[in-house]
């Protein structure tokens, strides 16, 4: 074969590749399978109808800003999984009268159990006086 026609191979070889890879990661390399002929219609319509739970669920939330130099946003975090968690943390944003970002206020912790709660303080280092408002921002949890 002249040397020509081994460059053309390799170059839709290396674009077959490169539209292989394009795709599995459009898809998350992840297999859709609902909808699939395979699937009985009864278990179809049931995953359609089933609402997520949400995973965490926050109460009593409370604004602490009696200090001068930090300020702390308390509050209770349940884990509605059903898996223990190595690491969670809660991300809140904070907000001066203005409505303008100023801040944000963190919490983690280790090792929280399936169905657990979990009191936290989440610690931000702004002056307490000028935090008007604040809205949860994040939660994370492996």
């Amino acid at each position: 074969m002249a040397k020509g026609k081994k460059s053309v191979w390799k170059i839709i070889l290396i674009v077959v590749v490169v539209i292989g890879v394009i795709g599995a990661v459009g898809s998350g390399g992840k297999s859709d399978s609902k909808g699939s002929a395979d699937a009985p219609a009864q278990e179809q319509k049931q995953e359609q109808e089933e609402p997520e739970s949400e995973p965490y669920a926050i109460t009593d939330e409370t604004l602490d800003t009696s200090n001068q130099f930090s300020a702390y946003i308390t509050g209770t975090l349940t884990n509605n999984t059903d898996r223990d968690l190595d690491y969670i943390q809660v991300e809140y944003v904070l907000y001066d009268a203005d409505g303008a970002q100023i801040g944000t206020a963190l919490a983690n912790t280790n090792n929280l159990k399936a169905g657990g709660a979990w009191k936290f303080e989440a610690a931000a280092f702004e002056d307490g006086a000028e935090i008007a408002s604040f809205e949860l921002a994040d939660v994370t949890g492996f």
